[in-house]
């Protein structure tokens, strides 16, 4: 929090949000940052539906982040029907959590989808070639695992008509810092032109 000054005189809602913004951002660049790998949640016809992905991309500008996916998992197929998403974000050490939410857009056959592919290392790759699709029930599991040990560089293009995007346009987002001295609460709500208003939240 050293970027953001919180005492009896200064309350800056923009720092905050734009504090927020790289801390996502950081997350999708770096491995060992405590918001790169995210809860993700959607809706399906059980209710609510959570995951843990990586974050792939951020981008404070476009107000998005995105994640990989194979096409063939219920979470793909959940979100063609549903849009919204959720996003939580949270760094022990700081003690701040990051909400999100907003809705979804599917990339597998265009521009965007194959410039990340491009991006995906061989060992990635093989998560999205397996003969069956993700959540099948197996009887020996040890059978993927040496599936995914034969595939070389020269099959690893197998996977590319499994493989997908799914970029969140952010349409909200709440920030709380559980400082051990009080704590604070704010939210940010985005118009389409990712221009926000704010306020804060009794925490």
């Amino acid at each position: 929090m050293a970027s953001i000054k919180m005492n009896e005189n200064l309350y800056d809602l923009s720092a905050i949000e734009s504090d927020c913004w790289l801390k996502i951002m950081d997350g999708a660049l770096q491995s060992g940052h405590p918001f790169h790998q995210p809860v993700f949640a959607n809706t399906n016809t059980n209710g609510a539906n959570m995951r843990i992905v990586v974050l792939r991309k951020a981008s404070a500008t476009e107000k998005t982040v995105s994640f990989y996916t194979d096409i063939r998992s219920g979470k793909w197929e959940e979100l063609q029907k549903n849009q919204s998403i959720s996003w939580l974000f949270y760094d022990h050490e700081s003690r701040i959590q990051i909400r999100l939410s907003g809705k979804a857009s599917l990339h597998q056959n265009d521009e965007l989808a194959n410039n990340s592919w491009a991006n995906v290392n061989i060992n990635s790759r093989k998560n999205y070639s397996s003969i069956l699709i993700p959540s099948t029930e197996i009887n020996d599991p040890k059978n993927i695992s040496q599936q995914n040990a034969d595939k070389t560089e020269k099959n690893s293009e197998e996977g590319r008509g499994n493989f997908g995007v799914v970029v969140t346009n952010i349409l909200w987002m709440e920030w709380l810092w559980l400082n051990p001295g009080s704590h604070y609460k704010a939210n940010f709500i985005y118009d389409k032109n990712g221009d926000f208003t704010s306020s804060w939240l009794v925490p």
